[in-house]
């Protein structure tokens, strides 16, 4: 979250000369990012088109992350121009008017790889952003209605260098003596991957149904979630991806850096007890292209994890119900092609890759959710709610073939 608001003064069209007495006819648009999750830098103003790129801030790669607010006090179409490539994603910008608390797509159709153009009415409060921001705000509104249930309890993992609680979402059968198994389901380890947390929401709302399979799973399973390991980053609007001198998602070799990962691997063998069979830990890729535009899983490098992968993508296979129609053949991809070799770990150990070495762990895995399409079919916050609900729905039937 940026900490100032820029002021920006366009003057609609060239330099004119403007007699005494009469009034300069300028709009006023305000560009801001000093909200949850925000992050934008402008470069400059040229008529009603504005320069910008994303603030990479501790990022020492280059990547995509921008969230911004735009308003007029007069309606026009703004052009908005990024000064670096690999900004927007192949549905261009999410757009919110309601103050991000719900998103689409501004475009239907395939858009320009840098630049969009939105008509934006005078006094109206518009935000937009490669992606579907989702920040402790939406964490909060999301649990509201489960906050007096039976089986759940919030409490805090560790509290972050700049004073935030980092949430730890407990799902708990109703007799601690029923607990046969163990689950732990992270996110946010890089904090511009949003999309994940809408995944997360629908696995979360499909364990506190009362569906008979969920009530049978809950009342066997003590379930640990993690929405925001890298809390300060979601909260900041940090890219968190290749965070100096190591992000958090590599923070699992040696003393850990982060207060989040030092807390998970001093708390969770402890907690596990020999009975954590289960670690998911929830991603988003690179922000377009043929392997970014696909849900898959990251395939272990230990041949007794990648089979427990397969089963358990078999059973994603079959829960499948809603519209991002999951296909095996992309689903995984394996241990030694495209980017999942040894050379992706050489800051660190991946949480996936520490989950694998936890005593009584079956499956261990990251996930890998697009920003914008799975198989060209447009991501939305409800279908990955639904996939999140598949993916719930899988893990039973997975189970039950101990």
């Amino acid at each position: 979250m940026t900490q100032s608001i820029i002021q920006l003064i366009v003057v609609l069209g060239s330099l004119i000369l403007v007699p005494d007495g009469v009034d300069r006819k300028i709009q006023e648009l305000q560009i801001t990012a000093d909200f949850p999750g925000g992050n934008i830098i402008v470069d400059s103003i040229q008529g009603s088109t504005v320069y910008l790129r994303p603030d990479l801030r501790d990022t020492d790669h280059d990547w995509f992350y921008w969230y911004y607010a735009v308003k007029s006090n007069r309606s026009d179409s703004i052009r908005f121009v990024f000064n670096k490539k690999d900004c927007l994603t192949i549905k261009g910008p999410a757009v919110s008017r309601d103050g991000g608390k719900s998103w689409n797509w501004l475009f239907e159709g395939t858009v320009s790889d840098n630049e969009f153009t939105a008509y934006i009415k005078a006094g109206e409060d518009v935000r937009f952003s490669m992606g579907m921001p989702y920040t402790q705000a939406n964490f909060d509104a999301f649990m509201q209605p489960y906050r007096s249930h039976a089986s759940v309890k919030i409490d805090t993992l560790c509290i972050t260098p700049k004073g935030r609680a980092t949430e730890r979402l407990v799902i708990h059968p109703s007799r601690k003596k029923s607990i046969r198994r163990k689950i732990l389901i992270t996110a946010r380890h890089h904090a511009c991957e949003m999309m994940a947390n809408y995944v997360m929401e629908g696995m979360v709302a499909a364990v506190l149904s009362d569906d008979p399979a969920m009530k049978a799973l809950r009342e066997s399973t003590e379930f640990w979630i993690i929405p925001f390991m890298d809390k300060d980053g979601v909260e900041d609007g940090d890219q968190g991806k290749y965070r100096a001198p190591r992000d958090h998602n590599r923070d699992y070799d040696g003393k850990s850096i982060y207060c989040s990962t030092a807390a998970l691997r001093e708390q969770v063998p402890a907690w596990g007890q020999n009975q954590l069979e289960v670690m998911m830990d929830l991603h988003c890729p690179w922000i377009k292209g043929p392997l970014n535009e696909v849900i898959y899983l990251v395939g272990s490098a230990k041949p007794a994890i990648e089979k427990q992968q397969r089963l358990f993508m078999d059973q994603v296979a079959a829960q499948n119900r809603g519209s991002l129609k999951f296909d095996m053949a992309q689903g995984i991809v394996a241990y030694g092609t495209a980017w999942n070799t040894s050379a992706n770990t050489t800051q660190g150990m991946s949480s996936s890759q520490w989950g694998e070495s936890i005593p009584g762990i079956r499956l261990a895995s990251s996930f890998e959710f697009p920003y914008s399409v799975h198989n060209r079919e447009p991501m939305t916050a409800e279908k990955l709610r639904l996939f999140g609900r598949d993916m719930a729905f899988a893990l039973t039937e997975y189970l039950k073939r101990e």
